[in-house]
């Protein structure tokens, strides 16, 4: 049998240190927006391969590599290191969970008053994080970096016991925020019951002195025991209304598309859409190190296809989205794809057909049917050789000659399989939709595919099949209108 070789465990955890300072550095930038939700995506990857490195040192019979070529889940490596560490490790692996519940609802955490538990959490995880380093792999992080980092803001510290006791949790606020307040106070009270003193947060402590006794303080504070003062908080969605003058008309800006007055602010409206969604794509960055990847996961993706027309342009970022969605995800992809130049297009299309698999190669199909013409004829007898000598061939490749035979004349229709009073599922509307109806109103097309793709970031996974379609209803008319340009340089790579 052969045996691992021992840099792939170090690679692991050099990966994983370059994540936990990557969320550090993230979370210590003054300005940056969507913060938390950034450096939680990142800790808990810096955690899974930290945890991978560690079964990959010391359990040679954990199989990390599923059958199907994918790797252990998160929460899969999490539970068996869990089991093999045992009591010792319940504190690490109750902050984890939490945080990981979080991760997995963003969505419904939109409010400030949140930040102060995130805080304390991923405080007491980081130091989780550099105990379990220096404990397994004898490596400090004190010893390489210098982490005496001051916390300065313009903002007292407030306890996050003040928002998880049960009388703090006000009656508006949201069913997630509540949720995920107990799920924090029941990962204590499960160290508790274990008898473990350990917590899963970073607490803040304030000694209270006579201040008779104190000669130089630089601050001194009094403290008034006469007022009672209950700390709350609020989650709204209450619609608000904006004035532009005196004698202007009233304008309210709302998610609830029955009160809204037009489509001209609502379409583009969803929940977080104000945030910088290109810090996300930052962090990205930061954490494949420059190499074209997307790390961030299928749910970011969707994240940041809902808000695809706030991505700040950029040809290598377009270019990784369109190869992501089209080739890793399957996904949403044609608007990136349709930002950039015929001959990166062809050259990706190039590249599906050489390493693109089903059903991701459906895709190809698809676009090779709505360019039409040439394209359809480089494609299809390249699968003619490539398959000749094949008895059984690819179900994809009977899908392509039967839609090649097609009579209908629209070729998103045609590249679908579909008709136009074909129906698909829609989000906030008591109307049903047909195919058609999405090819005449692009508005309406954009709007669904944006609503639709948060739904699927939200968790709601069966809609990725109708983000797809939408997707070819939304821009397939912009590829068709290009084919010229893409079919030449297709013929010259294809010479």
């Amino acid at each position: 049998m052969r045996k691992r070789k021992s840099p792939i465990a170090k690679c692991l955890v050099k990966n994983s240190i370059a994540g936990i300072f990557s969320a550090i550095e993230i979370h210590n930038k003054p300005t940056i927006k969507y913060r938390y939700e950034i450096v939680v995506l990142i800790l808990l990857n810096a955690w899974e391969l930290l945890l991978k490195g560690y079964l990959y040192k010391y359990h040679k019979d954990i199989k990390l590599i599923n059958k199907d070529g994918t790797t252990k889940s998160f929460e899969n490596c999490l539970n068996i290191v869990n089991i093999k560490i045992g009591k010792d490790f319940n504190p690490i692996q109750e902050n984890l969970k939490v945080l990981y519940g979080y991760r997995n609802q963003i969505a419904h955490f939109y409010i400030e008053e949140l930040d102060t538990i995130i805080y304390s959490l991923i405080s007491k995880n980081v130091i989780f994080y550099s105990q379990f380093l220096k404990y397994h792999f004898k490596i400090d992080l004190s010893v390489d970096s210098d982490l005496i980092l001051l916390p300065i803001g313009f903002k007292k510290p407030i306890s996050p016991l003040d928002y998880i006791s049960n009388k703090s949790v006000s009656n508006y606020a949201s069913k997630e925020v509540k949720s995920f307040i107990k799920s924090i106070t029941d990962a204590s009270q499960r160290l508790n019951d274990l008898k473990i003193d350990e917590t899963i947060f970073v607490d803040f402590k304030m000694n209270l002195t006579n201040v008779n006794r104190l000669n130089n303080a630089d601050i001194i504070a009094g403290i008034d025991n006469t007022q009672e003062n209950e700390l709350k908080f609020k989650v709204t969605k209450d619609s608000k209304t904006i004035v532009s003058s005196s004698v202007g008309e009233k304008v309210i800006l709302t998610r609830d598309k029955s009160e809204s007055q037009g489509t001209l602010y609502y379409e583009t409206l969803q929940d977080g859409i104000f945030d910088e969604i290109n810090n996300i794509i930052d962090a990205n960055h930061l954490l494949s190190k420059g190499d074209s990847r997307f790390l961030l996961g299928l749910p970011m993706y969707y994240r940041i296809y809902a808000e695809r027309q706030f991505v700040t342009f950029n040809i290598n970022r377009y270019e990784l989205f369109a190869k992501t969605g089209m080739i890793n995800f399957y996904a949403p992809f044609i608007y990136w794809l349709t930002k950039l130049p015929d001959e990166k297009i062809a050259k990706i299309l190039f590249d599906i057909y050489d390493h693109g698999k089903s059903p991701k190669i459906n895709n190809l199909i698809k676009i090779v049917i709505i360019l039409g013409g040439d394209a359809i004829d480089i494609f299809y007898k390249l699968f003619e050789k490539k398959f000749e000598r094949v008895v059984q061939k690819p179900n994809f490749f009977y899908t392509f000659q039967n839609l090649i035979k097609s009579r209908k004349t629209n070729p998103i229709l045609k590249a679908l399989n579909s008709t136009r009073s074909s129906k698909t599922e829609v989000i906030n509307s008591g109307k049903n939709y047909t195919y058609g109806d999405f090819i005449d109103d692009n508005n309406l097309s954009l709007n669904q595919l944006s609503l639709i793709s948060i739904e699927v970031f939200n968790g709601k996974t069966t809609l990725r099949s109708t983000a797809r379609e939408l997707d070819f209803l939304a821009y397939g008319k912009i590829l068709s209108e290009r084919n010229e340009g893409i079919i030449k340089e297709l013929q010259k790579i294809n010479r």
